[in-house]
C-alpha cells in the first residue's frame, strides 16, 4: 500500500483475489458466492466482473475496507492544491493510461458491440488482445506516491457519500462521463458488475482494519450500501483553535461524512397556498440576455486577470428575449433542524436527494437567476453597487485560513443579513456559502453548476456560475437552496 497524505493507505495496484486455500480466483469470472480475499499485487490480472458488495466483502478479508470516494479523489488529484487532472499531472497523456483501447470487446467475441447484462460479463471479453491490462503495465499511469492505474484499465467501485460509486474510467473510454480524475458512474447499484468493474482497497493510516473500529470482515453489517462504511474514515483534523459549529456526527463544514440529516416536506399554509411555507413564489418576464457594464473595478488581480466588478452602470439593458417565468424558491438556504447555520460539504448527487426527500427539486440555472436578479436584471441581488458586508463576501486572503488547507468557517445563519435579499425576498443568493443548480438539457456527469460565490473575493453576483466542479464535488461552501413548481 502506499500512504496518502500522511492520513490513509491505499493499494497501490488494482486488486486481485484470491481463494481461502491461497489459489488464484480467476479475474474473468463471476465472483458470486465465492469467497474472495483481495490482493494487491503488480504484473497481475486485476479482477474484473465484480460487484460493489462483494468488493467490500473481498477487502474486509484482507482488514482492509472498500475506499471511498473522497480517499479515491484525494489519491488521485491530490488533496492540495495545485490538483492534478489525471493521476501523473494536469495535462493529459493520451498513451499514458490505457484508455483508448481500439475496438469493444464484445465485437471481437460476438461480432457486434452489446450492452446486455449476460454478453457483459462473458469471460472471454478480457480474454481477447488489448483488452485489459496487467497491473502496473502502463507504467507512467501512476500518481506521485506510487499508485497505478487510478485511470482507466477498470472502473473502480467506491462508496460514496450515500451509494457506491464507479470512478476512474476503463480501457475502453476514460472521458465519457468526465476526463481523468473527474470520470463517475453513478448509475449502477451495488450488486452491479461486468467486464469493466474492478476495485482496490483502502486502510487508515498506521492501523490494522479491525483496530479501526469497521465492521468485523465477515459481517454482512458492513455491506457498501450501509452509511457506517463511508464515515469509517477519520476526516483530516480541524485547526486546534477552530470551532465546529454543525451537530456532531452530522455532516457539514468540518466533517465531510458525517450523517446527512432526515428530511420531511413542509406544509402549505394556508392549505391552498402556491408554494410551500418555506419558499417564495417567483413570476415574471426573465431577461435573457442583459448588457451590464461595468464602471469600476475592485484592486484585486487574479492570474493578472481583474477579478470582479465593483459598480455597474444602471439601468441594465436587455439585448435578448424576454421569457415567462412562474416557481417557488426557498426563502433561505437550506438549514436543518437541529442546525443554527447552512448545511455544507454536499455533492450535486446528495442535494438533489435531499431535494427529492422534501418533495422539490434542485433549481435550474435561469430560476436561480431571475430569483437572483429580478426583472430588471441586476447584476447584484440588493443593485448595482457590490457590497461585501452586505452579502457575506470579499474577506481579505488574511481572514481566510488559519493553516495551509484549513479554512475559517464565515458562515452566518441563513437570516441573518436582511439586507442580501432579492427583488422577489430570497436570502443570500450571493455570498455566505455556494448553491448547487441544474443545467438543463446536458447529460449525467455534466448538470452540476454552483452558483451564488462564497466569502471569497469572486463571482458573488447573479450572472456568473462556477462549471469545473463534477457532481461528486463537495466542500465546505457547497449547499442549495430547492426550488418547486407552482400549484
Amino acid at each position: 500500500m502506499a500512504t496518502v497524505d500522511g492520513r490513509f493507505c491505499m493499494d497501490r495496484w488494482e486488486a486481485a483475489t484470491v481463494l481461502s486455500d491461497g489459489s488464484e480466483h480467476s479475474p474473468f469470472q463471476l465472483i458470486g458466492t465465492t469467497r474472495v480475499t483481495a490482493i494487491s499485487r503488480e504484473h497481475v490480472v486485476p479482477q474484473a466482473h465484480v460487484s460493489a458488495e462483494d468488493a467490500e466483502r473481498a477487502c474486509k478479508r484482507a482488514g482492509k475496507q472498500l475506499c471511498t470516494s473522497q480517499q479515491w479523489h484525494d489519491a488521485c488529484k491530490g488533496s492540495r492544491a495545485p490538483y492534478r487532472a489525471f493521476p501523473y499531472g494536469t495535462t493529459e497523456r493520451k498513451e499514458a493510461c490505457n484508455t483508448h483501447r481500439p475496438q469493444h470487446p464484445t465485437v471481437l467475441v460476438f461480432g457486434a458491440q452489446l450492452s446486455d447484462v449476460i454478453s457483459l460479463n462473458d469471460p472471454r471479453l478480457n480474454q481477447q488482445p488489448n483488452t485489459v491490462a496487467l497491473t502496473g503495465e502502463f507504467q507512467d499511469c501512476v500518481t506521485p506516491e506510487g499508485i497505478h492505474d487510478l485511470h482507466g484499465n477498470l472502473l473502480e467501485w467506491v462508496m460514496g457519500p450515500d451509494r457506491p460509486l464507479l470512478l476512474g474510467g476503463h480501457y475502453v473510454d476514460g472521458k465519457l462521463h468526465g476526463p481523468g480524475c473527474h470520470y463517475v458512474t453513478g448509475g449502477h447499484n451495488g450488486k452491479y458488475a461486468d467486464y469493466t468493474t474492478g476495485f482496490r482497497c483502502c486502510a487508515p493510516q498506521g492501523r490494522h482494519a479491525k483496530d479501526a473500529g469497521l465492521p468485523d470482515a465477515e459481517s454482512e453489517a458492513g455491506s457498501v450500501m450501509a452509511p457506517a462504511l463511508a464515515s469509517a474514515i477519520t476526516p483530516a483534523p480541524f485547526p486546534a483553535d477552530a470551532v465546529a459549529r454543525d451537530p456532531a456526527g452530522m455532516r457539514g463544514f468540518y466533517d465531510a461524512s458525517g450523517e446527512l440529516p432526515k428530511l420531511t416536506p413542509p406544509p402549505y399554509e394556508p392549505a391552498d397556498a402556491r408554494c410551500p411555507a418555506d419558499m417564495v413564489f417567483v413570476e415574471g418576464a426573465r431577461c435573457t440576455i442583459p448588457f451590464q457594464k461595468c464602471l469600476r473595478w475592485l484592486p484585486r488581480l487574479s492570474v493578472g486577470q481583474k477579478i470582479a466588478c465593483a459598480e455597474f452602470e444602471s439601468p441594465s439593458v436587455c439585448t435578448g428575449d424576454h421569457r415567462s417565468m412562474r416557481y417557488c424558491i426557498d426563502r433561505y438556504e437550506y438549514t436543518p433542524p437541529g442546525y443554527s447555520l447552512p448545511l455544507t460539504h454536499v455533492n450535486y448527487a446528495e442535494a438533489a436527494n435531499l431535494c427529492s426527500a422534501m418533495n422539490k427539486r434542485l433549481c435550474y440555472e435561469e430560476e436561480w437567476e431571475f430569483a437572483c436578479e429580478g426583472p430588471d436584471a441586476l447584476p447584484f441581488p440588493y443593485g448595482y453597487v457590490r457590497d461585501g458586508k452586505r452579502c457575506n463576501h470579499d474577506f481579505p486572503e488574511e481572514q481566510l485560513v488559519t493553516t495551509p488547507d484549513h479554512f475559517v468557517d464565515h458562515r452566518v445563519k441563513a437570516d441573518a443579513l436582511p439586507g442580501c435579499k432579492s427583488p422577489f425576498g430570497v436570502y443570500n443568493m450571493v455570498g455566505n456559502v455556494d448553491e448547487w443548480t441544474t443545467r438543463l438539457n446536458m447529460e449525467p456527469g455534466h448538470r452540476a453548476v454552483l452558483r451564488s460565490g462564497w466569502w471569497l473575493i469572486g463571482r458573488n453576483r447573479c450572472r456568473v456560475a462556477t462549471t469545473n466542479h463534477n457532481e461528486t464535488y463537495a466542500n465546505m461552501q457547497t449547499k442549495f437552496k430547492y426550488c418547486k413548481n407552482t400549484r
